[in-house]
Parts: C-alpha cells; sequence; structure tokens
C-alpha cells in the first residue's frame, strides 16, 4: 500500500513538471537605446502584437539600455548577460563581428526561412563580415537636400531637381547667400566623415582600397573633399551650425540660417514639432560623376551567449516583417523591405519617395578595416576636416596625415 502511494506521489510530480515544461513561456530579452519616447512606444507596439500572436510560447521583454550604448553592451557581452537581440548601428558593427561575440545567423535564416532578397541590397552590406551575415536591418534613413522655399522665391532661385550637379548647389548657394544678413546658401558639418562620404561616393571615389587601406588620398576622393571645403573657404557658401548659434543642422535650417542642408528623415518630425512655419522641400542630393547618397541604418543582432537562439530568432524574424511594418507605421521611419514599401504604397508620398529613391543608389554608413575597428579611424580623419574647415590646416597636410597614420588608427588596442 506504501509503495503505491509513493508511487501515485512520484507520479504525480513527474506529471505536474511535464505539464510546467510544456507549458513553461520561452523569454527572449531584447534591448536597445531608448533614443525617443516615440520609437520606445513604436517598438513595444511591435513587441506586444508578437507575444500575443506567441501567447504561452514565446514572450519578448524589451528592456531599453540607457546611457553609453556601446559601452554596456560591450560589458555585457564580456559578462555573458547581454539580451537575446540587441540594436547595433551600420558604421560601428563590425568591431562586434570581429570580436566573436555575434552569433552568424545564416543557419538560422535558411532554418525559419527568411527572404534575404526583399532587403535593400545596400543594407544588408554592412552586417556582412568575412562571408557571413550577423545582422537584419531593422529600418534606415537616406541623405537628401532640404531647401527653404521662401528664400529660394526671395531670391528667384529655381528649387532644386533631381538632375543637379555639384555646380548648380554651388551656384544656387552663391544666389542665396547674404553674409550681411547672416544667411547662408548651405549648411554643413565642419569635420563629418558620414557627410563628406557622400561627396567621395558622388565624385565616383571610395572610402577604402581592396586591400582596406584608406582611399582618402585618392584623387577622386581628394577632389570631393576639396570641393567640401571650398564651399565654406573659399566660396563662403557653407556654415557650420555652431557658427550661427545652433545645435545641429535641423535647427541651422529651422532658424532660415542657411537656405539648405544634407540631412535625414530624422528632420521631418524636428522641423513639425519646432518650427512649423518654415516651408520646406526636399530633393535628391546633386550629382558630379554619378549620383549617390549615404544610408543609415541599424541592424538586430543575436549574442554567442543567448541560451534561447532558436526563440530569438523566431523573434528577430518577426520585429523585420509584420514588426517591420508597424514599427515603420507608427515612428514613421523607412522601412528596410521592398514589400512593405510596395504595400504601403510609400513611393505615392512624395517627400518618402525622395528618401526611399536613395536606397538604390545609397552608401550604407561603415569605414570595413581588417581589424574590424574603425573609431579612432573615424575621429581622426574627423579632427583632420575640422582643422581644414577652419583653415587650420591646408588639405595635402591633412591628406598626409590621414595616409601616413590610417593602419595605426585601424588596429584595435
Amino acid at each position: 500500500m506504501k509503495k503505491m502511494l509513493v508511487f501515485s506521489l512520484v507520479f504525480l510530480v513527474l506529471l505536474a513538471t511535464a505539464c510546467v515544461t510544456a507549458y513553461a513561456v520561452t523569454v527572449v530579452r531584447l534591448g536597445g537605446w531608448p533614443s525617443s519616447p516615440s520609437e520606445t512606444a513604436a517598438l513595444q507596439a511591435a513587441v506586444n502584437d508578437f507575444n500575443k500572436l506567441h501567447e504561452g510560447q514565446i514572450e519578448i521583454k524589451y528592456e531599453p539600455i540607457p546611457g553609453d550604448y556601446r559601452l554596456k553592451l560591450t560589458s555585457e557581452l564580456s559578462a555573458g548577460t547581454a539580451p537575446d537581440i540587441f540594436y547595433l548601428d551600420s558604421s560601428w558593427a563590425r568591431e562586434f563581428f570581429a570580436s566573436g561575440a555575434i552569433y552568424p545567423l545564416d543557419f538560422l535564416v535558411k532554418k525559419y526561412d527568411l527572404d534575404l532578397s526583399d532587403f535593400y541590397p545596400n543594407l544588408l552590406k554592412p552586417f556582412e563580415y568575412n562571408g557571413k551575415l550577423y545582422g537584419i536591418p531593422k529600418d534606415f534613413s537616406t541623405l537628401v537636400l532640404y531647401y527653404n522655399k521662401a528664400l529660394f522665391d526671395k531670391y528667384n532661385v529655381p528649387y532644386p531637381t533631381a538632375d543637379w550637379t555639384w555646380y548648380n548647389l554651388l551656384n544656387a548657394a552663391q544666389k542665396l547667400t547674404n553674409s550681411k544678413l547672416g544667411i547662408y546658401g548651405l549648411g554643413l558639418y565642419p569635420g563629418a566623415l558620414n557627410r563628406v562620404l557622400a561627396f567621395i561616393f558622388q565624385n565616383k571615389g571610395k572610402a577604402v582600397k581592396e586591400n582596406l587601406t584608406t582611399a582618402l588620398g585618392e584623387p577622386a576622393a581628394v577632389e570631393a573633399i576639396e570641393f567640401y571645403m571650398a564651399l565654406h573657404n573659399k566660396y563662403k557658401v557653407a556654415i557650420a551650425p555652431a557658427d550661427v548659434g545652433a545645435g545641429w543642422l535641423g535647427d541651422e535650417f529651422g532658424k532660415e540660417r542657411v537656405a539648405m542642408v544634407e540631412s535625414g528623415p530624422w528632420m521631418l518630425g524636428f522641423l513639425k514639432d519646432s518650427y512649423p512655419a518654415v516651408n520646406y522641400g526636399v530633393a535628391p542630393l546633386p550629382s558630379n560623376k554619378t549620383k549617390a547618397t549615404m544610408l543609415y541604418t541599424v541592424c538586430y543582432g543575436i549574442p554567442r551567449t543567448s541560451k534561447v537562439k532558436n526563440e530569438a530568432f523566431i523573434a528577430l524574424k518577426y520585429l523585420v516583417s509584420k514588426g517591420m511594418k508597424t514599427f515603420t507605421e507608427k515612428l514613421g521611419v523607412l522601412p528596410a523591405r521592398k514589400s512593405i514599401v510596395e504595400s504601403e504604397n510609400l513611393m505615392a508620398n512624395p517627400v518618402k519617395k525622395v528618401f526611399l529613391e536613395g536606397a538604390e543608389y545609397g552608401h550604407a554608413w561603415f569605414i570595413p578595416t581588417p581589424s574590424g575597428y574603425a573609431q579612432k579611424a573615424i575621429d581622426n580623419v574627423n579632427a583632420n576636416f575640422r582643422k581644414v574647415w577652419y583653415g587650420k590646416k591646408s588639405l595635402e597636410d591633412a591628406i598626409k596625415d590621414i595616409v601616413a597614420h590610417y593602419s595605426e588608427w585601424t588596429t584595435k588596442g
């Protein structure tokens, strides 16, 4: 009788354990930087939809990482406590890929049938490393030319068009500049490689050579850098935000101190909220030898230390599918998938159309290096550009410095 009782108790315990196991929910932790309340709300909406769809099976818990995101993520990856999915920016993602901390996704992409052909190819490039794919883009931005219609009308200058060249840009900027009134044709950043690169690509130049050494000393790149700097130093038509009491290009443009700026879709909401009276339009960036713009994108990645990689990828796949549709609709950013652009008929929006078309001829913002580490090189190149802009260094000397020290700047340590 006692044996039967013990057996029954053991059976009930095993049955209870089996039931708990059968109905256990796998938690997938999602990390990212909280850039704005609206972005947090948009992402949480996509997370909530996934959790309803997978109720009782998989649950995403969104855990924003405030403060110095890269530093904290690096620390968590080292400690093995990183989220199961997290953001990686295209400009520095390769540093993490090279470290071995990120799990390659090729097998999971095939296993769960994620259609990579639906993504804009140029958005996948920064997340490919040594022949493997480590991240899937969640959205993107491109640079376009914002122009102040009132100032163009005042000085009788035709609005920018899709076939504008550098000559048209300079010609218009000269007509729009009135230094006595403190108004300039163009707003530019003094030291920003990611903006100068747009000009380099437009001149059929490149950031690096095939062997991953710098190409900034090659003629096509030097010519583009020279033109960028000449807009300020020689032609006196371009001004930096700080030099007219503005915090950034959007503020400089909103204060109507400049007639044109090269910026992304993040400026749309800013102008609507902060400078609603400004009447503006957008056009593709001017070209020289070819059309080019910059692409800024962020991917979702999975750490090698995650114990729920399959569930994490199921969640990731949703976030870059139906979740992407929810996220981009609510936030107004650009979806990285062509099918969502088509289904939402986004090309019918004349403003978004200009941004979206840039995906076809744009270049993703990242600097490939042998070590995967590029931040020191970017910082030093920017410092040299800033000195040229403010007349503290000749362009020739700046280029010599960049070429001479570039390799040591891309060495991690």
